[in-house]
């Protein structure tokens, strides 16, 4: 008869999860010479859905009885085709109401974490956590209809205009994690996360909480569900133009859980 694994001690953790996420986010590209200042809303200027589905993968080691690392990746893709129910100023261009307006925004968002437990018995584990939360995000605009250049005061139509707009930052966070184990079968987590700095041209902010219930079938098999709230702002100071992205969504998440 196989032991049954003690509470805390799993040395490998691999969670794949899905979840249903509501967006609110928005762009802005600044010049230094203050000539353009214009904020973008994805949403409601430019069409993308403000609930989106998406898929993310976690993996975990416990290298010793209160250290462990962690790993979690999460695409973001995002598109809409819209036609413009007003002026839109993008780069000091402006695309002209009633032009056809595709969006295509990616982000790809890796999670680095290390966590050490300051307190653990049998059924809780208390830690702070240090880590990197990098983030490539590329927002693609293309429009076909009027628009006018910048330096220009008169409409031309045009199919081929294009825009684009990149924000890559890592960015440190440090917090607290939690855990419960109610019995062999039910688990409870809830984690805070939190920064606010400069490191080098990147001005960050972000801000993550996290509640979390697990149901395992066996030592090894659980399924987990989760309400998770995050709110992240990107600052990149280029030479010529500060680039500018923040986004906030709440999300409900399902996801499996295999360890040993």
């Amino acid at each position: 008869m196989t032991p049954l694994q003690a509470a805390f001690d799993e040395r490998y953790q691999l969670t794949i999860g899905g979840s249903v996420t509501d967006y609110d986010s928005k762009i802005s590209i600044n010049s230094r010479d203050d000539s353009v200042d214009k904020e973008i809303d994805l949403e409601d200027v430019l069409g993308l859905d403000t609930t989106v589905r998406l898929g993310w993968v976690r993996g975990s080691w416990r290298m010793a009885d209160r250290h462990r690392l962690s790993l979690l990746y999460m695409p973001i893709k995002r598109t809409s085709l819209v036609t413009s129910q007003k002026d839109i100023d993008i780069d000091g261009n402006i695309i002209k109401s009633g032009a056809s307006i595709g969006v295509e925004a990616n982000t790809h968002t890796f999670d680095i974490e290390y966590i050490y437990s300051f307190y653990k018995t049998p059924e809780a584990e208390v830690g702070v956590t240090g880590g990197i939360y990098w983030m490539n995000s590329l927002v693609e605009v293309s429009a076909a209809g009027e628009v006018v250049l910048e330096g220009s005061d008169q409409a031309e139509f045009r199919t081929d205009y294009q825009s684009n707009q990149r924000v890559v930052a890592p960015l440190p966070l440090i917090g607290v994690k939690a855990a419960y184990e109610f019995n062999q079968q039910w688990r409870a987590r809830v984690s805070a996360r939190y920064l606010d700095l400069t490191v080098g041209d990147i001005e960050g902010r972000i801000l993550n909480l996290n509640l979390v219930a697990e149901y395992y079938f066996n030592n090894n098999l659980g399924l987990g569900a989760s309400l998770t709230t995050f709110n992240v702002s990107v600052r990149q100071n280029g030479v010529v133009f500060i680039n500018t992205l923040t986004y906030q969504y709440n999300a409900v998440q399902a996801f499996l859980v295999l360890k040993y």
